[in-house]
């Protein structure tokens, strides 16, 4: 593939985005609105991409994607408790922190993005499998370790939260794998860092996660998928056309989001974690992917883990992190979507 073909696929995607940017700026899209966006492809849209898709595929094809899964389980799982490892013990942050930071780093917005950029590279239903085996990890495995991590006793110091974490806790905290509520850190207000209330259920929170229509749509899909059962012509047609208002509605999403976390501040923690997320990551599994596995596999997991930070660090930040977390990680967000525009079209060129 060209770089003028690699543009082709990359170019609008970030586009779309800006859009989504130009009327969060404009206010066109308030909070509700951006719920509404993200609700829509999270809970509707994307779920039937991956249900269908997966559906669809034979049954060899699946089995065959079990290097994808332990490459993948890699990226996000072993690679987050060496960075946590590191971030507690040599550079002696504390707990709450280090976990955040980690999962900054490894957890990227592969479900509103992936769907455009790799169904671009690689066609939808070859797209699909490896969104949902990383959606699957992410939400079931990654998300839920760090949420007990977080709910962890550390020594209380007075810290900064956000006028949305109130409303962040009295909900499931694993309400997207490939996004989350960055507006719910437009707007800081004081407090004390007492307990972050109970120890979150390590059950608890994997049941929520299993709920999302995003953990069992593509599950259901693998089960008729291995079961043989061929797709109604009826289903096909009302879950294409669910699933036809995906890639618009994410990436629009992206945008409005990226508008109100606002500005981002431009500290050494600030380009530590977009350089390791949309660089380091998505080299170092390319690299043990050649290694371990072949280079088609190597290929789909690190472009994966090269899309931009997701804002669910940043939603965990407000709930359980101090205001100086939610602005480091907020501006991650940021920073690495803006870098993402040159790296992106650079890693798809060295993956072939």
């Amino acid at each position: 593939m060209s770089f003028a073909e690699i543009f082709t696929v990359v170019v609008p995607v970030f586009l779309l985005i800006l859009v989504g940017y130009g009327t969060g700026r404009r206010a066109l899209f308030d909070a509700g609105g951006a719920q509404a966006l993200r609700e829509l492809t999270m809970q509707l849209a994307l779920p039937a991409a991956l249900l269908l898709s997966i559906w669809q595929t034979p049954r060899h094809v699946l089995v065959e994607q079990l290097p994808l899964v332990g490459l993948l389980a890699f990226g996000f799982l072993a690679v987050y408790a060496v960075l946590l490892g590191v971030l507690r013990l040599a550079a002696r942050r504390p707990l709450r922190r280090a976990a955040l930071f980690a999962l900054a780093c490894v957890q990227p917005q592969y479900a509103f993005m992936g769907t455009s950029i790799l169904g671009g590279l690689f066609g939808t239903a070859q797209a699909a499998v490896p969104i949902a085996v990383a959606g699957i990890i992410v939400n079931v495995v990654l998300d839920p370790v760090v949420l007990i991590l977080l709910g962890m006793p550390e020594h209380a110091e007075p810290r900064t939260v956000t006028a949305g974490a109130a409303a962040l806790a009295r909900r499931p905290a694993l309400v997207t794998a490939g996004g989350g509520t960055p507006e719910a850190a437009a707007r800081p207000v004081h407090a004390e860092a007492g307990s972050p209330g109970p120890r979150p259920s390590a059950l608890r929170t994997v049941g929520h996660a299993l709920r999302e229509p995003f953990c069992w749509g593509p599950v259901l899909g693998l089960v008729l998928s291995i079961a043989g059962v061929g797709v109604p012509e009826i289903a096909d047609s009302a879950l294409s056309l669910l699933a036809g208002a995906a890639s618009a509605t994410a990436l629009l999403y992206v945008g409005v989001s990226v508008a109100r976390i606002g500005r981002p501040t431009l500290s050494p923690a600030v380009w530590a974690i977009s350089l390791t997320s949309v660089v380091v990551l998505p080299l170092l599994v390319y690299g043990t992917g050649l290694l371990l596995a072949s280079e088609a596999v190597a290929a789909q997991a690190a472009l994966i883990l090269a899309f931009p930070v997701s804002p669910v660090p940043l939603m965990f930040a407000a709930r359980h992190g101090s205001g100086k977390d939610v602005r480091t990680i907020g501006s991650a967000v940021v920073l690495s979507l803006l870098l993402s525009f040159v790296t992106l079209p650079l890693l798809i060129e060295l993956v072939g």
